[in-house]
């Protein structure tokens, strides 16, 4: 084939033609799921400030916790937000042009390691993958986008200076400080981009020593390294912490140990989400995933095929290093959502696999280019398959769209597509008793306990539907089984104690007053006092 067919100007405009038909259906889509409180419902982004101003806040606003810190994500709704008055639209344009130039940075990047037509089928992969959905069609997961921006531009400016045989300078180094301070600021996975520039380096196929290598990069890591430390010092100072909120129901109370026993399993999801995503869910959660496995089974699978990730990534470095930068890739950019350093927010969440997904295509781009050059007469099996992919992940990536339409239409999918996955009727109920249908609200919230009971927020949250409905019969039923799996709960123990204080169950009341002072739950003593009040006997 002529060379002016693999041109780049064609080719960026085939892949934009990938992903407008991949994402455009969302134009269509308007706020759901975590749009709702992140961006409708939040007056940080409906007033537009000065940049540093959002660099004092926090990503959640107050009334949902006041969690997480993203302060170049909520800068752009804001601005976002003014363009149009709120619209949707504009929010998914954005998205939608922002995933056009992702895309195209990711064929940059393959072209560095890989011959142009298979460059342009890793971008193609990437172009039409349907675990990015949930990133391009929910308009929160433009973090996703921004970050992933970021960290792709780094790293194709550490890989032009060092393809021009020279190192980069101070101020080379500065910028890319700042690209991971962007990339951080947009998305907390933006923080392993020291790690990306490492790895570039390691993997590049030059004949330099190891140790030459890591003298190349050292100076430029340091400074990235140094950028990212002083972000998480400022992270520090606005949320008095350095985490990004509450974990996963169960996480937060296991050892390292069990952590490890929980997300092995994880393993092979993750790698069929990276693989073959046909089958997607908007939330993972137990029991079908996220809790210590009864049997050892599902931990030693999932340990035999992370080894024989990380053999094969270890065997290809020298014949196929673009394979070992793939597949080392997705495994430092999963690290930060993995569970392992620290339990986060989630067991498994598509839109985290945006970043790992580069990796991925780069991954099998670079096998199918090994298997060419060794099997020649395979070149036209392997660019039919790639074209088929490409085909089938397009049309995937089309339909999922419309799942993202709004909040009630992403809840009812979820349900359907986890029904094992208590949270994703928790949050149907939620949604329900938003829309004023408080029986269909109750019937999701007894799925999901009937589910899993190890989520203290659902009690509440159920409790809380009926006694705001006046009906603390039901409430007390339903905190009583919540406050008995979990005591330490005192939100819990409060809205029982309220019921039982308006039914006039005054001698009940009181003891569970006395339990949470016997738990150290000194609130609980003004509440005792009232209850005696009542019950002592009136003049």
């Amino acid at each position: 084939m002529a060379d002016s067919a693999w041109s780049q100007p064609r080719i960026y405009l085939i892949l934009a033609g990938l992903v407008l038909f991949a994402t455009a259906r969302s134009l269509f889509n308007g706020f759901a799921f975590d749009d709702v409180p992140i961006i409708l419902e939040n007056t940080q982004v409906h007033t537009l400030a000065a940049p540093w101003k959002y660099a004092q806040q926090s990503y959640w606003p107050p009334q949902n916790l006041g969690d997480a810190y993203r302060p170049w994500t909520i800068w752009m709704f804001a601005l976002q937000w003014q363009a149009a008055g709120g619209a949707p639209w504009v929010f998914h344009l954005v998205s939608i042009l922002l995933t056009v130039v992702v895309t195209v940075a990711v064929y940059r990047l393959a072209a560095y390691r890989l011959p142009r037509p298979a460059a342009l089928m890793a971008a193609a992969l990437f172009a039409v993958h349907p675990v990015h959905v949930e990133a391009t069609g929910n308009l929160v997961g433009q973090g996703e986008l921004w970050m992933t921006l970021f960290a792709l531009l780094a790293c194709l400016a550490y890989l032009r200076i060092r393809a021009s045989g020279s190192l980069p300078t101070t101020s080379q180094r500065l910028a890319l400080a700042g690209l991971t301070i962007l990339a951080a600021t947009a998305k907390e996975q933006g923080f392993v981009l020291p790690g990306l520039i490492l790895l570039l380096e390691l993997t590049d196929g030059r004949t330099a020593t190891f140790a030459s290598r890591l003298r190349a990069a050292g100076p430029t890591v340091a400074m990235t390294l140094a950028a990212a430390v002083a972000l998480l010092l400022g992270r520090y100072a606005v949320l008095g912490k350095l985490g990004a909120g509450s974990a996963a129901a169960g996480l937060d109370t296991l050892s390292f140990g069990e952590r490890i026993r929980v997300m092995t399993p994880i393993v092979p999801e993750w790698l069929r989400l990276l693989i073959w995503p046909r089958h997607l869910e908007a939330q993972y959660s137990p029991p079908a995933y996220g809790t210590i496995p009864e049997s050892i089974v599902p931990v030693l699978f999932g340990g035999v095929l992370l080894v024989a990730v990380v053999v094969l990534a270890m065997r290809s470095r020298h014949a196929t290093p673009v394979v070992t930068l793939g597949l080392t890739w997705i495994g430092i950019t999963l690290l930060p959502v993995s569970n392992l350093l620290f339990p986060s927010g989630i067991i498994i969440a598509e839109r985290t696999l945006f970043l790992p997904s580069v990796g991925a295509v780069l991954a099998g781009a670079g096998g199918a280019t090994w298997l060419a050059t060794r099997l020649p007469r395979s070149t036209p099996l392997l660019a039919g398959l790639a074209c088929l992919l490409v085909g089938l992940g397009a049309a995937r990536s089309h339909s999922r769209q419309a799942v993202w339409r709004d909040s009630p239409t992403t809840f009812a999918q979820t349900v359907i597509d986890g029904p094992r996955s208590y949270r994703g009727f928790q949050m149907y109920a939620i949604e329900l008793s938003r829309r004023g249908e408080p029986a269909r609200a109750d019937s999701m919230y007894a799925r999901a306990a009937a589910l899993y009971e190890g989520s203290p927020r659902l009690f509440e949250e159920w409790g809380q539907l009926h006694r705001a409905a006046g009906d603390c019969r039901r409430a007390e039923e339903i905190l009583r089984r919540g406050l008995d799996r979990h005591p330490q709960e005192t939100t819990m123990r409060s809205r029982l104690f309220e019921c039982l204080m308006t039914t006039g169950q005054y001698r009940e009341a009181l003891t569970i007053a006395e339990q949470g002072l016997s738990l150290d739950q000194a609130e609980f003593k003004a509440s005792a006092a009232r209850a005696q009040a009542r019950l002592a006997p009136q003049p």
